[in-house]
């Protein structure tokens, strides 16, 4: 398959995000694993989801929920083995599902062979995987650095936490003779390791990968001309051996990711901009990383969809017709959708997200509308952990997740929750809008990630209205997040395909309460 099959592929593609360790528990340890996905690929298969992102299965020391990979060629005990994960592939493919692993080549854990080679004092052939300066006296400001803890006269340099040294690809205008160039020919030894363990899985039946902290691979890449140099020569190289292989970046810049760097995808999440936050995640109880605090537009209808679109519309400009934005629900990252949001205003935002033209990701259980819960931290999660808790099948022990006693779960399930895929069954729920707005998608030509889409009215108006049109038929969206007692004029002769809380009759479209229509036409 071509670049252009990828595309083909993709464009009506909807991706399931699954933490692996609180999906489901296949050995009753309480901990989720492999053989457990095996399980309930059925259940994704349900959904109409085509596509699977796994949330790291290396081996790691987990003080950061598995991105502090210790060996990128083993899978974790915890999970399995690597047959375990061939088998998953193997199933997967039955049943028309693709598989994308968790590629964190930005840094590794502290505990890696490479660092450990690293950190000698002697020279060797892993001296310069890392980024090391000079002296345990020489801490630059500006730079996370960590210091006193090798024997090596130097201090390395992090990407997140102390126990993630970074990896080192280079730097955009080194300062100090310990920062190399990334035009340095040493990091063609660099990129041949990230090619090698992209290569060794893609071989092993793996169809791609979500690439973590994808722009800041080369340190003091303030454009992302250098990091999107950087993986265009290995995506170039992968893809001559895989052309099949599927690329998403964490990057929040698709113009450069996409547009120039040669992924089929980026994630257009909280790393640059407001955009996204001012749609779902502008709370002050669930602002991440910092950002600025209101009430977002798909909470009580805060705000207007303006910022997204602003950097929405001119991401997709340039793309260049490359690939795709990629637009989750949540994530591993991020505080539920659900807090703080009515059910209605749940599906709402998810009418929404599968409308627009580019790749969804549920982030597993949104579909459900699990609850965050407050107070834990696990495997380096902080507060990120309430997001992580066990996937609620039903109403037994443990919600359904594993039957090890409560108090060796991974983390606890929310028992007593109404908020189980056996009790969303029922028509009329989060799971089965999800279910029927999945398979809208999926079966309108017009809704593909590649058709364009057209602002109808002003960013101000309630309902919010745009239409996609493939040139015989027009797919028009009106979105009110803000309650009953609002209309909008339609087209003429639309036919209803989905709605919550609205009405269409005579060119009229009518809300009742928070919700939206989808309506079909003849161009």
């Amino acid at each position: 398959m071509s670049a252009n099959g990828r595309k083909e592929w993709l464009k009506n593609t909807v991706f399931y995000e699954i933490y692996p360790t609180s999906f489901f528990d296949s050995d009753d340890d309480g901990v989720g694993d492999i053989r457990g996905i095996i399980q309930k690929l059925d259940y994704v298969k349900s959904l109409g989801c085509n596509g699977i992102w796994l949330n790291p299965i290396f081996l790691s020391e987990f003080r950061d929920g598995g991105y502090d990979v210790v060996d990128y060629y083993k899978v974790d005990p915890r999970f399995g083995d690597g047959a375990d994960l061939e088998r998953l592939f193997a199933e997967a493919h039955k049943r028309g599902i693709k598989i994308l692993l968790d590629l964190v080549m930005g840094h590794t854990s502290d505990k890696c062979r490479w660092f450990t080679e690293s950190s000698k004092s002697g020279r060797n052939e892993y001296s310069d995987y890392y980024i090391w300066s000079d002296s345990v006296w020489d801490n630059p400001e500006g730079c996370r650095m960590i210091n006193g803890m090798s024997e090596r006269d130097g201090n390395y340099m992090v990407n997140f936490f102390a126990m993630q040294p970074a990896l080192n690809f280079g730097f955009v205008n080194p300062t100090v003779p310990w920062q190399k160039p990334y035009t340095d020919p040493f990091f063609e030894k660099m990129r041949g390791l990230v090619i090698d363990v992209i290569e060794f899985w893609l071989g092993k039946g793996a169809d791609g990968f979500r690439v973590d902290m994808a722009g800041v691979m080369i340190k003091n890449d303030t454009t992302g001309e250098a990091n999107a140099r950087l993986w265009k020569q290995i995506l170039d190289k992968v893809h001559a051996r895989y052309p099949n292989a599927v690329f998403v970046s964490e990057w929040s810049r698709p113009e450069t990711a996409v547009g120039k760097g040669g992924y089929d995808m980026d994630f257009l999440i909280h790393v640059h901009g407001e955009g996204y936050i001012s749609l779902l995640r502008a709370e002050r109880e669930v602002r991440p990383f910092g950002h600025d605090y209101y009430e977002s537009y798909f909470r009580r209808g805060g705000g207007t969809p303006e910022s997204f679109f602003k950097e929405f519309l001119t991401a997709h400009a340039g793309l260049n017709g490359k690939g795709f934005i990629a637009i989750p629900t949540g994530n591993h990252d991020l505080s539920r959708i659900s807090v703080g949001r009515t059910d209605e205003e749940i599906i709402t935002a998810f009418a929404f997200l599968f409308t627009l033209p580019s790749v969804p990701f549920v982030y597993y259980g949104d579909e459900i509308g699990m609850r965050f819960i407050n107070g834990l931290n696990k495997d380096g999660g902080y507060n990120r952990t309430g997001s992580r808790t066990p996937m609620q099948w039903d109403g037994s022990a443990n919600n359904g997740f594993s039957n090890a006693p409560a108090d060796k779960l991974y983390l606890p399930t929310d028992v007593g929750s109404e908020y189980t895929v056996e009790r969303q069954e029922r028509g009329g729920s989060i799971l089965n809008y999800t279910r029927e707005l999945i398979a809208l998608r999926k079966t309108e030509p017009a809704l593909a990630a590649d058709i364009p889409i057209t602002l109808v009215g002003e960013y101000s108006d309630n309902p919010f209205v745009y239409t996609r049109s493939d040139g015989q038929t027009r797919i028009t969206v009106a979105v009110n997040p803000k309650g009953g007692g609002v209309s909008a004029a339609a087209d003429g002769g639309c036919e209803v395909l989905s709605a919550l809380n609205a009405s269409y009759e005579g060119g009229r479209i009518r809300f009742s309460g928070a919700g939206y229509i989808i309506l079909r036409s003849r161009v």
